[in-house]
C-alpha cells in the first residue's frame, strides 16, 4: 500500500497485488469465453434454422473484408467441430468481425427468421407447444443436437435449457437482422 506524501492528506492509494492481477486476468478470460459462447450460439442458431454452411460464411467474410483466419474460426461453429473455437479467448476485433458476419447472415435470412418468430408468437397465444409447428419442431430438434455437440468439444459447460435458449436466439436474431443489428448485438455483449 502507498499513501500520499502531502501533509494532512489522508488519501490512500492501493497498488494491486499480484493476486489481484491474476483474479482480473481470470475474470477477463471467463468474460471473453462467455462472449465467444454467445456469438457461437447466435451463429449456431442461424446455421440450424437457415442451413448456412462454411461456404456461406466464407463468402460473407470475404465480402466484409474479414481476414481468412477469422473466417475459418467462424466455420468451426457450423462444421462438425462445433465448440472447438469456444476454448480460444476472443479479442475485441475478432468479436467485431463475428458480429458483422452474424448480422449480415441474419439480414439475408430475415424473412425466415421473422416467420419462425411469428410462429412462436402464434404458438404462445394458442398455449400450445412449439413442437406442434413443423418449422419450430425441426429447428428445435436440430438446435438441441447441435447444442449438445457444441458442448462436447467446448470446455464450457452450460445448464441452459436448449429449447428455451433456441427460442430466445430466434428472437435475438430477428433484432440482429434489423438495420441497427450490429449495434444491438455489440451492446448485448457488454465488453
Amino acid at each position: 500500500m502507498v499513501t500520499s506524501a502531502a501533509p494532512g492528506n489522508t488519501s490512500v492509494f492501493i497498488l494491486p497485488s499480484r493476486q489481484d492481477n491474476t483474479q482480473y486476468t481470470v475474470a477477463k478470460k471467463v468474460r471473453s469465453n462467455q462472449i465467444r459462447t454467445k456469438l457461437d450460439m447466435e451463429l449456431l442458431a442461424l446455421n440450424v434454422l437457415t442451413g448456412i454452411n462454411s461456404d456461406s460464411i466464407l463468402r460473407v467474410a470475404s465480402k466484409l473484408n474479414i481476414p481468412p483466419k477469422l473466417a475459418d474460426e467462424l466455420t468451426l461453429v457450423v462444421d462438425e467441430k462445433r465448440g472447438m473455437s469456444a476454448n480460444q479467448p476472443l479479442k475485441t476485433e475478432e468479436a467485431k468481425s463475428f458480429i458483422l458476419v452474424i448480422c449480415h447472415l441474419a439480414k439475408q435470412n430475415q424473412a425466415l427468421i421473422r416467420r419462425a418468430v411469428a410462429l412462436m408468437e402464434q404458438v404462445a397465444a394458442q398455449k400450445t407447444k412449439p413442437q406442434s409447428v413443423t418449422l419450430l419442431r425441426e429447428y428445435l430438434d436440430k438446435f438441441e443436437k447441435a447444442y449438445k455437440q457444441y458442448h462436447i468439444y467446448s470446455e464450457n459447460t452450460s445448464n441452459d435449457n436448449p429449447e428455451k435458449l433456441g427460442l430466445k436466439l430466434l428472437v435475438d436474431l430477428l433484432f440482429y437482422s434489423a438495420p441497427q443489428g450490429c449495434s444491438r448485438l455489440w451492446s448485448s455483449l457488454k465488453f
